[in-house]
């Protein structure tokens, strides 16, 4: 009995002891530190974009002009890579596509646009079917582990 107390009881201290220091550095962390203080190398990023819903077309895209409009992480190289049906946002090639003005002011503003050659020979698509300035790749997920390897972090976009 008395053992089972003691076990107890250095149970009890040891969460005061530790777990108070560990919630003060919780909340030093979240309440006290401004968000400008966090650290913000340089980021390159790859946006992953697989699905053909234009729902997920829009998304896609403002999750690319949110990353460049958010000043607390300075956006070093950004590229935006579509494979399957997520390839059709890069059709048609004229004005008349609902993206084309979006993914042109990207492009101005430095953004990289590729396409997976694999996924356009699916759909039967050529560079011509596309808006001026994307670029083919062989695959799609070849390209997402080249720019992994040369440390590009990944998100995957609706």
């Amino acid at each position: 009995m008395e053992r089972r107390s003691f076990v107890s009881a250095a149970g009890t201290l040891g969460a005061l002891l530790f777990g108070s220091g560990t919630a003060s550095a919780t909340r030093e962390k979240r309440g006290t530190q401004a968000q400008d203080d966090r650290p913000s190398p340089p980021a390159k990023t790859v946006l992953h974009l697989s699905s053909g819903e234009m729902t997920a077309y829009k998304g896609a895209l403002m999750n690319a002009q949110n990353l460049l409009a958010d000043e607390t992480v300075p956006v070093k190289e950004l590229v935006f890579l579509a494979n399957g049906p997520g390839i059709k946002i890069y059709t048609p090639s004229s004005q008349e596509n609902e993206f084309y003005d979006r993914i042109n002011s990207l492009q101005e503003r430095g953004v990289t646009f590729r396409v997976c050659q694999n996924a356009m020979d699916m759909f039967e698509l050529t560079e011509d079917d596309l808006i001026d300035g994307v670029e083919p790749v062989p695959s799609a997920v070849g390209e997402l582990a080249r720019l992994q390897e040369l440390g590009f972090g990944y998100i995957k976009v609706p």
